[in-house]
């Protein structure tokens, strides 16, 4: 989709501050003295004259003493003032702010799971009614989300996210460019892979195929580049954004930021520094009350996905698909997980048995093994190539060897068998079923239709990706 020039950048967003707020929680009773040594660094702004609401949410409920959910309206600024934030197009034509990236994260009341929403961009939207500086009113009009916050600050961008989905939101955070780049660098840089080489000289992204680390300027034009990688949308983009969140949650919760004192330090002083916020998340109190309150929450648990869309035509802008996204929404209003979960054990999966190939192996001294888990197989629906005897007849544990460009086949084919999984470059699309002693038999798997959407882009916080 083509843009105009001012709208060409994406940006990360505060959720780096959310990672890294969480992680504080490992350093135990360090974690007082850090705060206190981060109290005034985040720039608080009241936004209750634009949502109407003056009650500050509460973190945790007085009746009760549970804690309550949270809804947080994170968002990536593309303003080009500041330190840090030049030299990013021409200031001349791209001026002003816009939050080209921003996600809705919601926290469960039982702190067990988290659900982020990405609302792209260039959603077309009815701005809402909002009140400039100089308490003028202005809006009403169709224009792209993300020029809500231009028109009437964060405040803005929070009133149409609620005239979207019908939630409250009381709490946002907001970061720019130079704020990313502080929070990569702290870590010490943040894990990345491409499926090919990029040359992109929009976003400055020039990279080999393979994985790499990357720090401040060039994660940043990581998350920038749409023209170097896949279709050129915003909306392919997002996909890559959200790989890179669940690079930086997992190397922020990793047990070298974590038992480093210093580099946590450093990593909380390079997030807060660089937050604007609410009141209510601006208080290192309540901070600290949030974190606490999260710190037995994984990766795995955190669910990433987009806001259901559609094609408005113009070849630019999207719309908001109501209906895909109302079961979305109403898992955020009633704190419920989405997509609703499989039976039983079973994790999220995304790849259909139809579409897995797979060869069958014996690796035990049972006469005809192989044969009986295909025709289990087969009967599941998956796509059999060969079998036969495995190199020995002594394995104990039933493994899955396949390809790490098919790790979403993976996932499927290993839960099914309840096997161990090892990635084997160049293994191909055919995944290898070696047979242990410890082999029960196939088990049916759920595809939730949610997995199935493109526009949704469903992906789990410990999810690896090679952008494509």
């Amino acid at each position: 989709m083509s843009t105009p020039a001012r709208r060409r950048w994406p940006r990360l967003l505060a959720a780096v501050l959310a990672v890294a707020v969480l992680a504080m929680t490992a350093v135990g009773a360090g974690v007082n003295m850090l705060l206190g040594h981060l109290t005034g660094n985040i720039t608080a702004i009241d936004i209750s004259d634009q949502t109407g609401s003056s009650a500050a949410p509460s973190i945790v409920d007085e009746e009760t003493g549970n804690y309550t959910p949270l809804n947080i309206l994170m968002m990536g600024s593309d303003t080009r003032q500041g330190k840090g934030n030049k030299g990013y197009g021409k200031a001349g034509v791209i001026s002003g702010a816009r939050s080209d990236t921003t996600i809705l994260l919601h926290v469960s009341a039982d702190r067990q799971s988290a659900i982020a929403v990405s609302i792209p961009r260039d959603t077309m939207i009815t701005l809402p009614t909002c009140k400039k500086s100089d308490g003028s009113t202005v809006g009403g009009y169709k224009a792209r989300f993300n020029s809500a916050i231009e028109l009437g600050g964060p405040g803005c961008t929070i009133k149409a996210v609620e005239e979207m989905t019908g939630l409250d939101i009381n709490n946002f955070m907001l970061v720019d460019f130079g704020g990313f780049k502080k929070i990569v660098n702290a870590l010490d840089g943040v894990e990345i892979c491409l499926t090919e080489d990029v040359n992109d000289k929009l976003s400055g992204l020039v990279m080999k195929k393979g994985l790499h680390v990357v720090n401040g300027e060039e994660a940043l034009a990581f998350v920038r580049t749409r023209h170097g990688l896949g279709d050129g949308s915003d909306t392919s983009r997002i996909r890559r954004q959200q790989a890179f969140l669940s690079s930086l949650m997992r190397k922020t919760l990793s047990s070298g930021t974590l038992l480093n004192p210093a580099k946590m330090l450093g990593v909380l002083n390079a997030a807060t520094e660089s937050l604007t916020a609410d009141p209510t998340l601006a208080n290192v109190d309540n901070l600290k009350e949030i974190a606490l309150s999260l710190k037995d929450l994984k990766p795995n648990k955190v669910t990433f996905t987009t806001m259901p869309w559609y094609p408005s035509g113009d070849g630019a802008t999207v719309l908001l698909n109501k209906k895909k996204a109302k079961p979305i929404w109403a898992a955020i209003a009633n704190d419920t997980s989405w997509p609703p979960k499989p039976a039983g054990d079973q994790p999220l999966l995304k790849a259909e048995p139809s579409g897995i190939r797979v060869n069958v192996y014996n690796g035990t001294t049972t006469k005809g093994l192989a044969k009986k888990v295909a025709k289990q197989l087969k009967a599941e629906g998956y796509l059999v190539r060969d079998t036969g005897n495995w190199d020995t007849q002594d394995v104990t544990t039933t493994t899955v060897n396949y390809d790490p460009d098919y790790d979403v086949s993976a996932k499927t084919l290993i839960y099914a068998t309840t096997a161990n999984g090892v990635a084997t470059k160049g293994q191909g699309q055919a995944m290898d079923l070696v047979i242990g002693t410890d082999f029960t038999g196939v088990k049916p798997v759920q595809i939730a239709a949610a997995m199935k959407d493109l526009t949704a882009n469903v992906n789990s916080g410990d999810e690896a990706y090679c952008a494509k």
